[in-house]
Order: structure tokens, then sequence, then C-alpha cells
């Protein structure tokens, strides 16, 4: 017997959004404990909702609102499961989930910490859970009863169930996304309280990497799905909904280096409330534009009514905001100043300037649009190439700051100790480009990215040879695991320019039996051959690889196109086949069953897998930065900062 799964989720939704009420009044009470508690009760609550929903799209239980819009007996179970997070009310059903399990989570591992802190942070956490269930609850419910119970559903979204990574990207989002409350709660519970101390820097410092790394992830692996799935051979599109996750990752990113600043040397207290508050608010204005459908996107759901509710959310929120910086901001300034123009403090200042400046560029580009409709009635479009010519030279900038903020001491820098120390990455910085250039590169901005990327990569890798790589993580796995985050991203900036510079295309139509050539590769098509599955009828073209010189085979390679019952244009699959030199990436067009022939567009890429790698390095190179033992508040200035020695005027145990 089907269990009454509308009636439990309705009944779960309803317990979570009371539990965030009692929660708030009884910590407004000076009830901590008991407001503890509640937040433990949502997490168990939307536990619950979350595994009956799954229980519902497993078992097709089309009575249940939700699954009779995504759900369908023939899609196979991975993605019927999967399919909790493929469209509005699931998706917000699942973020609830995320919140109440973040929620929970602070408020079990900081029971018997900061008692001065955790009554506001308790109240923060779950004032945002109300508003959520609220949305849960009322427009996008995801548990409203379907009478009578129609036989089938229409299934998921063709592009969200033909690529695993559909079961990766999401979660990974809103981990990031919803990570980002709990430094939000401690900001705001150290303006309440008019804590001047960094315990909330100091409590929040994992979380907020924590996110990051999350939040990291999910764009990596959306660049990765869009590329693999979506057949136009490119992973970045500056769509507005791609734009969305990464404003936040600016902020944070931005946010995560000024903290240092503050911790060392007592300076830009205020300037990182407002970046955590920032950044809170741009991952509620993302989730705005994915699930309202005020944004055309390949990537955003329908069009629903939750938009008046998140825009209302983001009001209140930026208001009070605002209002606790206005009136308790003043309190946080300090006495710190910069010492010199060539110390570390100056280069985090002049980085968090140029990541704060990229997000506003890509915030313009992306809310222009909606802007000018509102106020105009016209429909106008923001692309790829103002993005392009706005946000490169930032980008750039930000690798070469990231050498030289690794070279320089907190303070002051001594001139001769620092001519000294910067002569290899000088040269390198020289002789990269110029290699590059004798290998036939013209194009001026992948040269200024190789130099920089060199100069920035030698800066780190000599200070972590000179302390030694199977001593530098011992030594500060914070400081040397920031140096590894630094080097993925120098990765992912050569695999970019070299991507997106350097690509071969080309469109032909070909019979059976007949090849054609493309950079270093020889194709032809074997045979067209048609694919019966239960969700989708595919045709299928069997191309054979080898390279063109030596007549080494490669391998075959299978772009297809699948046709799904609930859509009337065919879904393309791309075929790849990946080197750490180059992307092999074959698409299907069309195809002639009768003449046998087939329509292929085939690219050739560069160094894209390079980006994938680098992200890799990046998350391995946070998870180690999260080892390091947070310092406690009582240490002393003179233990802040430390004596200018070592390689780059630092010691080995100071921190990046």
């Amino acid at each position: 017997m089907i269990p009454d799964i509308n009636f439990i989720g309705n009944g779960c939704i309803l317990a979570a959004g009371l539990a965030c009420l009692t929660g708030i009044a009884a910590c407004l009470l000076g009830h901590a404990r008991l407001g503890r508690l509640c937040g433990y009760a949502t997490f168990a609550a939307m536990t619950l909702a979350n595994a009956g929903m799954i229980y519902a799209l497993l078992a097709n239980d089309f009575s249940v609102s939700y699954v009779s819009h995504v759900g369908a007996i023939e899609t196979p179970r991975f993605f019927a499961g999967i399919s909790l997070w493929s469209s509005l009310e699931g998706s917000i059903l699942f973020w609830g989930w995320i919140l109440s399990g973040y929620t929970a989570a602070c408020l079990f591992i900081y029971r018997s910490r900061w008692q001065n802190l955790m009554p506001w942070v308790t109240i923060t956490l779950l004032a945002i859970g109300f508003f959520f269930y609220l949305v849960l609850y009322l427009p996008a419910n995801p548990f409203h009863e379907v009478f009578p119970v129609p036989d089938n559903g229409p299934g998921p979204n063709p592009l969200l169930q033909n690529h695993w990574l559909m079961s990766v990207h999401p979660p990974l989002l809103y981990l990031g996304y919803v990570g980002m409350s709990v430094p939000f709660a401690f900001a705001v519970a150290s303006l309440v309280t008019g804590d001047l101390s960094d315990t909330w820097v100091l409590a929040t410092r994992r979380w907020t990497l924590t996110a990051w790394m999350f939040l990291s992830a999910a764009i990596i692996c959306g660049g990765w799905w869009s590329y693999a799935v979506l057949g136009w051979g490119g992973y970045w599109a500056w769509d507005p909904v791609e734009n969305a996750s990464f404003m936040p990752w600016l902020t944070a990113t931005a946010f995560l280096h000024s903290v240092m600043v503050q911790e060392k040397r007592q300076m830009l207290k205020v300037w990182n409330l407002f970046l955590i508050v920032t950044t809170f608010l741009l991952t509620i204005l993302g989730t705005f534009l994915t699930r309202s459908g005020v944004l055309e996107s390949v990537h955003s759901f329908t069009q629903s009514d939750i938009g008046h509710y998140f825009l209302s959310f983001i009001s209140v929120t930026l208001a009070v905001s605002v209002a606790l910086l206005i009136w308790k901001g003043g309190k946080f300034r300090s006495p710190g100043k910069l010492d010199h123009p060539a110390s570390r403090e100056t280069i985090f200042l002049l980085n968090n300037l140029l990541l704060t400046t990229f997000c506003f560029v890509v915030l313009l580009g992306t809310l222009y649009p909606l802007i000018v409709e509102a106020l105009q009635g016209v429909k106008v479009s923001v692309g790829a190439p103002f993005f392009n010519k706005m946000t490169v030279p930032l980008a750039v900038a930000l690798i070469f700051l990231m050498g030289v903020g690794s070279a320089l001491p907190w303070r002051k820098a001594e001139n001769s100790h620092l001519k000294k120390l910067i002569v290899w990455p000088a040269l390198a910085m020289v002789a990269v480009p110029a290699g590059f250039a004798l290998f036939g590169v013209r194009e001026i901005w992948v040269l200024v990215t190789a130099s920089f990327t060199a100069f920035s990569a030698v800066v780190m890798l000599t200070e972590m040879f000179k302390v030694g790589i199977g001593r530098i993580f011992a030594v500060n796995p914070r400081r040397y695991g920031g140096f590894v985050v630094h080097l993925g991203v120098i990765v992912i900036a050569l695999g970019i320019a070299l991507s997106g510079n350097f690509k071969l295309e080309r469109e032909v139509t070909v019979k059976q039996g007949e090849s054609f050539e493309l950079g270093r590769y020889t194709l032809q098509l074997d045979r067209l051959r048609g694919d019966e599955q239960p969700q989708r009828f595919s045709i299928i073209a069997q191309m054979n690889a080898t390279l063109t010189q030596s007549g080494r085979p490669v391998g075959f390679l299978f772009p297809r196109l699948n046709y799904y019952n609930q859509s009337r244009e065919p879904i393309g699959s791309p075929s790849v086949r990946s080197t750490p030199r180059d992307d092999l990436y074959l698409t299907l067009m069309a195809f002639d069953h009768k003449n046998g022939t087939a329509s292929i567009r085939a690219i050739v890429t560069p160094a894209v897998s390079w980006i994938w790698g680098g992200g890799g390095i990046i998350l391995f190179g946070t998870l180690l930065a999260m080892r390091r033992k947070e310092c406690h508040s009582e240490q002393s200035e003179e233990s802040r900062v430390r004596a200018d020695t070592g390689s780059f005027g630092l010691r080995p145990q100071d921190d990046i």
C-alpha cells in the first residue's frame, strides 16, 4: 500500500515552519537550548519530506503533483530519483533540506561555544529557513494532490536525463549557495551583539571555505556538463544563470583573502562584514534569477509565482543588513593602517578591488537586459563579447597579483631582499611567453596570461620546494593549501586561454565509408544505427578516428541524436575524446538514413581537460587549507605578525 505522500510531505513542511517560529521566539526569550532543538527538528522534518518525495518519484506515485510533472514510467530509476532537483518545486524542497542540515550541524557543533553569538546565529538561520518553508508550503508546494491520478507523466526535461553530471552539479551548487548562510548568520550575530572580536571570523572560516569549495566544484561541473551535453563545443557562455553562480563565488573569494588582513592586521572589519552579507544576498539573487522565470536561459526553470516572494526576502534582508552595518558598523572600525605599498595587505586590498569590480561587471551585464525591458519594454541581450572585453583584463591582473601577494611579506618588504627573490619568477615571466611566441602564438591576451601565470607559478613553487614538498602540509596546511588552490587557478587560466583561442571547427556531410580531416585527426563515418531504449530512441553515428600523419587508430566516437516522447526536436549528445593535449568533439547535426549520410560538426580544442584538472587541484588545495587549527582571538599582535624572514619574506609557518 502506497502511503499518503502528500499528507506526509505537507505535514513535514508545516512542522519545519512552525519549528522555525518556535525556535526564534525561544531564542528571543532567552531559551537558547529550545531554539537549538527546534533547529534539529527542522532537519528531521525536511529529511522525512525529501525521503517521501524520492519514494514517490521511484514508485511513480502520480497522485503527487511534482511526480505528475516530472515523472514517467519509462524514465530510468537513476534519473527518476535525481529528478528531485530537476524542476522548481523539487529543487526548493531539496534546498530546504540542505539548509536544515547546515542549520542543525552549526547548532550542534557550537552548542557549548560562543554563547553570546549563538542565539542570534540560531535566529538568523531559522528565519532564513522559515522563508524557504513558507515558499515550499504556498507557491512552490510539490505535494499537491492530483485527481484524477494520471497513468503516466511527461518525464524530466530531456536535457536533464542524458548525462550523469545531472546527479552532481545541482547538489554541489546548492551546497555552495546554502553554505553561505552560516557565515552570514555569524556576521549578523556579530553586528547585533556588537562583538568587536574576531570570533565570528574564526568560527566561520571553515564554513566559508567549505561553501566556497562546493561552489567552485559546482561551477567547474556546470561547465563540464554544458560541454558534454549541449553539443556546442563550449563550456562557458556567460549565460545569466551561469553568472548567477559566479558572482557569489567572486565576493566569497574576496572575503577569504581580506579576512586574513583582519586576522593579521586587525583591518577591514566592516569591509569583511559587507562582503559576507553581499555574498549571501547574491546567492539569494541567483536563486531568484534561476527560479522566477525572469531570465531566458537553458539552465533556468519555468516561470512561476515565487519571484515576488524572493524579491521581498531580498529587500528585507538587504534593508536589515544595511541598517545593522550603519548602526553598528562604526564600532568595528580599527586603528590599523597600511604601513607600505609593498606589503601583502596592500596586494590583498587590490585583489579585493579587482574581484568586486569583476562581480559588478558581471552583475551589470546580467541585469541590464532586465532593467531595459522593465523601463522601455524592449528586449536586449548582453553577450559574451561584452563580458570577455570587460573581464579578461581583470582576470589576468588577478593572476599576477596571486604571485605578487605570495612574494611580499606583511607590513613592508625590503627592496634588496625582494629583488633577490624575484629573479627567477621574472625570468619565467619573460621566457614562457617567448616560448609561446616561438610556437606561433600571436594572441596578445594568451601571451600576457602565459607571462603572468608563469610568474605566479614560479613564486609559489619556489617557496614550496624550499620548504620541501613532503613537509609543506605539515608545516602550515592553510598557507600551502592556498598555494595549491592558486596553482589550480593557474592551470584553469591556461586551459581557458588556449582552448578559447585555438579551436578548430568544421561541419561536413559524409556518406558511410567517407572520411575528412580536421587538425591532426582523420575521421571516417563507419555506419549509422538506431538504438531503442524505454525512454528514448537514438540515431548513432559510428565515427572511426585516426591520426592523419601516422595512421594510428585513435578509437571510435559515437555522437547521437536522441528522440524523447515529450520533445518535438531531437536532443543531440556529443561524443568526446579527451587528452591532455586536445579534445576531439563530434556532434551529429542531421542524418539521411536512406542515403546513408550524416552531417557532423567536428571540433578540435586544445587544453580543455586542463580546466577540469585545475578544478580538481582547487578542491584538493581547499581540503588541505581547511586542516589548519584555528588560532585563538586572544593572540597578541606580536604573534599575529611574524618576522619578515624566509624565502619570500615569510617563515614557513606564516599564512598566505
